[in-house]
């Protein structure tokens, strides 16, 4: 721990847990901060009924878009389950982020586009301006996921699928243990990178008695939607950068810390 970091003194909810959850952890440590870990949100692989169909004509799309690390995972793990060797098709491969991208490169999956921001909308209307040919598209994705993507390119006279390969829940004992922290501890700010962490967040205050609103706790997000969930809510991000990264969240609260100080 930094004793003299731009977060020193601040204790600092990280609500996502394994490896991306430790390395948070390292992140906050090395600026001075306090890390407590409630993970808020965990991931499994989803039964879709309809994963033999999508396996079976993965070939007849020409491109797949990935908009998560989680779909990156799921995906190949499914698909190699089928026997089926993704680098290896004439499949064209779309990333929605640097970490997704970062991601598929990772997995042997050449990213042939990807958006210079990071949203959704942002993604259909630079694909189809990019000037790349698509006929068909499979988007697999969490069951959380939105359908902005799917929607923009259907409205484009591409034939857009969605396949569910996981799924987002709240992890068992959750709860209570941030029911213990919260009571135990003051909490400077709260990190959520997801609209499905805040909402699990904000559920479970409501389940321990607590009123968000009421709460001296501030809150730093990564991106619009998860910035929408905690409006929505009827509470608002001191956090939100401009570009959808850890790195830059961590940044963004720093200066806010240190604007807050002078």
């Amino acid at each position: 721990m930094t004793a003299n970091g731009p977060l020193s003194g601040k204790n600092i909810l990280i609500t996502r847990g394994g490896k991306d959850g430790e390395k948070l952890v390292a992140q906050i440590e090395a600026l001075g901060g306090t890390p407590f870990v409630v993970p808020m949100v965990s991931f499994r692989a989803y039964a879709d009924p309809s994963a033999s169909v999508f396996l079976r004509k993965l070939s007849a799309y020409d491109w797949v878009v990935f908009t998560s690390k989680n779909g990156v995972r799921y995906f190949l793990e499914a698909c190699s389950r089928a026997g089926i060797a993704c680098e290896h098709l004439n499949i064209n491969w779309a990333a929605v982020g640097k970490k997704t991208a970062a991601c598929m490169e990772q997995s042997g999956l050449k990213v042939s586009f990807a958006p210079r921001k990071f949203t959704a909308k942002d993604f259909a209307k630079e694909f189809l301006r990019s000037g790349h040919r698509a006929s068909r598209v499979l988007l697999p994705k969490g069951n959380l996921a939105g359908t902005e993507i799917a929607d923009f390119l259907r409205k484009s006279g591409i034939i857009a699928e969605e396949w569910i390969v996981y799924e987002t829940y709240m992890p068992e004992g959750a709860k209570e243990k941030l029911d213990r922290l919260l009571r135990r501890e003051h909490i400077d700010f709260a990190l959520f990178l997801s609209p499905s962490a805040f909402r699990h967040f904000k559920g479970a205050l409501e389940e321990s008695g607590m009123d968000i609103a009421g709460l001296s706790t501030r809150i730093a997000v990564i991106g619009p939607s998860t910035r929408q969930a905690v409006e929505k809510a009827g509470s608002r991000a001191a956090v939100c950068p401009d570009e959808y990264t850890v790195e830059a969240m961590l940044e963004a609260l720093c200066d806010f810390v240190r604007l807050e100080e002078k």
